[in-house]
C-alpha cells in the first residue's frame, strides 16, 4: 500500500479537472457561411472580411475569398466582446454570367450586430441598409462609434433587410411602410444604382454612378479618400450623407442602366419596386405603430412617421424617430403613381 500526502492529492485533483474552477476556458470560435451577390446573382472571387467595430478603429477578425459560386466560409478563434458590432465587407470579384475581369468597383457591406447569424448575404440591399443606418459611424470600410449608438444602428438594419437572404426585412414590408411610404421604392432604386455598376450593365456604368453620387464640391472627405466616390460603397456613403443634393442625377442614371424595353411598361431591374419619378431626397422613412418596441429597441408610437433629419440615431431613438442621413426631411406624401411595384 502507498500513501499520498495532501499536496499530491491536490495536484492530482487539479490535473484531472475535478475542480471546474481550475480549468482555463478556451476562446469560442466564431464561424459563419454566406454568399456575395450582385444584381441577384453570385459574385466569384470577392474578398470577404469580417470586422469588429467599437469606439476604436475596427479590428479585422478573418478574411477569405468567395468561391466560383459566390459562397464563402469564415472562422475566427477570437471571442468578440459584448459591446462590439460585427460586420462584413466584400470587395472586388466577378459577377457570374458577366464578361470581363475582376470588378474592383464592387464594395458591399453587411452589418451583423453583436451576434453573427450562421448564414449571411452581402449584396446591394444589405449595403444600402447598412450605410443608411450607420451614416454617422461609417468612413469608407471603417465603422466606429459609441457602443449604444452602434447597437441601435445594427438593430435597425433588420428593419430593412433579412441578413440571411439579402432580401426585404420585416418592418419595411409591413402595411404601414410597404403601402404608405416610398421607402421600398427609394431603397430598391438605390440598390439598382449600385447593381448597375457592380454588373457593369453599360461600359461606363461605374463612372456614371460616381458622377451621380458626387457630393457638393470638397465635401465627401472620407479617410484616405478624395472628394469623389471610387466604388459602390463610397458612392452609397456620399448619397447617404447628402441625400438632398441633386437626387435627380441618380434617378436618371438608373434609367440609363435599365431602360424600359420597347413594347414593355416596366424596366427589368434586379430590385423591385422602383421609383418612376425622382425623389425629393434619398431618405428612407419608416412608420411604427402601436405600443412597445421594435427595430432594435427603438420606441414606436402610434403611426409615427420616421424621416431623415439632422439629429443622430441615438438622439432620436427614444422619440420614435430615427435619422437615416443628414439631409432634409421627405417633403411629399407618396402616391401609387410615384413608384412601380
Amino acid at each position: 500500500m502507498f500513501e499520498i500526502d495532501k499536496s499530491q492529492l491536490t495536484a492530482l485533483i487539479l490535473a484531472t479537472g475535478l475542480f471546474g474552477s481550475s480549468s482555463v476556458p478556451t476562446s469560442a470560435a466564431l464561424s459563419l457561411a454566406g454568399k456575395v451577390q450582385a444584381g441577384g446573382g453570385p459574385v466569384a472571387a470577392s474578398t470577404v472580411t469580417l470586422w469588429a467595430a467599437s469606439a476604436a478603429e475596427p479590428t479585422q477578425l478573418a478574411q477569405t475569398r468567395a468561391g466560383s459560386d459566390g459562397r464563402f466560409n469564415l472562422r475566427t478563434d477570437a471571442t468578440p466582446a459584448s459591446d462590439v458590432t460585427l460586420y462584413l465587407t466584400a470587395r472586388g470579384g466577378v459577377p457570374i454570367g458577366r464578361a470581363g475581369d475582376d470588378n474592383s468597383a464592387i464594395a458591399f457591406l453587411t452589418v451583423l450586430g453583436n451576434k453573427a447569424p450562421s448564414e449571411v448575404t452581402i449584396n446591394e440591399m444589405t449595403t444600402v441598409a447598412s450605410v443608411w443606418t450607420h451614416n454617422q459611424f461609417i468612413d469608407g470600410t471603417a465603422i466606429k462609434g459609441h457602443a449604444l449608438g452602434l447597437k441601435i444602428a445594427a438593430g435597425n438594419v433588420l428593419s430593412f433587410v433579412d441578413l440571411e437572404t439579402g432580401g426585404w426585412g420585416t418592418t419595411i414590408q409591413d402595411p404601414l411602410n410597404s403601402g404608405q411610404t416610398p421607402t421600398m421604392a427609394n431603397f430598391a432604386t438605390l440598390a439598382n444604382g449600385l447593381a448597375g455598376c457592380a454588373m457593369r450593365v453599360i461600359p461606363d456604368a461605374c463612372s456614371k454612378l460616381y458622377a451621380a453620387a458626387a457630393p457638393p464640391t470638397g465635401k465627401l472627405a472620407l479617410s484616405g479618400q478624395g472628394t469623389d466616390p471610387t466604388d459602390t460603397l463610397t458612392a452609397a456613403q456620399s448619397i447617404a450623407r447628402y441625400p438632398w443634393y441633386k437626387p435627380e442625377r441618380l434617378f436618371a442614371v438608373v434609367g440609363e442602366f435599365y431602360p424600359i424595353p420597347e413594347g414593355k411598361t416596366m424596366s427589368a431591374v434586379p430590385f423591385m419596386p422602383y421609383l418612376s419619378f425622382p425623389p425629393s431626397a434619398w431618405v428612407l422613412p419608416l412608420k411604427f405603430d402601436g405600443g412597445g418596441y421594435r427595430a432594435g429597441g427603438v420606441r414606436r408610437c402610434s403611426t409615427v412617421r420616421v424621416i431623415s433629419g439632422s439629429a443622430t440615431t441615438s438622439q432620436l431613438a427614444g422619440k420614435g424617430r430615427i435619422s437615416y442621413g443628414r439631409g432634409m426631411p421627405l417633403s411629399s406624401t407618396p402616391t401609387a403613381n410615384h413608384f412601380h411595384r
